[in-house]
């Protein structure tokens, strides 16, 4: 009687110790929770999103693209499309669409004015104001419309970019090959859908000399 009790209890004893120890043995075999794996993963999330948000294009202004460089200052950014002249009494003109952009572009050290124009991919012409050779600057009322011209000669062509105000607006761009206009552009009437122009920024003094246009159809 008393064997059996003490085998009883002696088995009893032993499976309480292992049965412990099993469960025990589970517990730190099962899978635990790695708060430095959540921890990289949402650093990664992060880092990605830096990434991505480093990555989207910067030079857009207005709804447009611009042929400014990133260490340039946009003066003018604008559509050019082309001015198709009518000899109709109700529609004086009409407006060709095209993918040209004109850009005017200032460095922000002040060094450099550009004018720029042609496809964002595939410029035309570029010409860069020097302090021998300047860029002229002109203001003229055209009844309720005031202009500010900016205006170049390449050789035997004249360029002159006009930015109207008062009951105009818009910008435009004609050519004259001599003394003979050739070419004209418009941007459209609407800011910011149409032409972007920072009114408040000064050009560069030694960049650009008032005086009158070379043509007498501008002055």
């Amino acid at each position: 009687m008393n064997i059996k009790f003490l085998a009883s209890f002696y088995s009893f004893f032993l499976l309480a110790l292992f049965g412990c120890d099993n469960q025990s043995t589970l517990i730190k075999d099962e899978p635990q929770l790695d708060n430095n794996a959540i921890n990289t993963s949402i650093n990664r999330e992060k880092n990605t999103l830096n990434v991505t948000q480093s990555s989207r294009p910067a030079l857009v202004v207005g709804l447009l693209g611009t042929h400014c460089k990133t260490n340039e200052t946009v003066y003018i950014n604008a559509k050019m499309h082309k001015v198709i002249r009518s000899n109709g009494e109700t529609v004086v003109y009409k407006l060709e669409p095209s993918d040209n952009v004109l850009s005017i572009c200032v460095a922000k050290d002040a060094t450099s004015l550009s004018y720029r124009f042609g496809r964002i991919d595939d410029m035309g012409l570029e010409k860069v104001a020097t302090t021998e050779a300047p860029f002229g600057s002109y203001y003229r009322q055209v009844g309720r419309v005031g202009e500010s011209i900016l205006f170049f000669s390449n050789g035997e062509y004249h360029y002159y970019i006009i930015n109207s105000g008062g009951m105009g607006s818009g910008v435009t761009v004609n050519v004259f090959k001599n003394n003979t206009l050739i070419s004209e552009f418009f941007s459209g009437n609407d800011p910011y859908d149409d032409f972007v122009i920072a009114t408040d920024l000064n050009l560069p003094k030694k960049l650009v000399r008032e005086t009158q246009p070379f043509n007498k159809k501008m002055q």
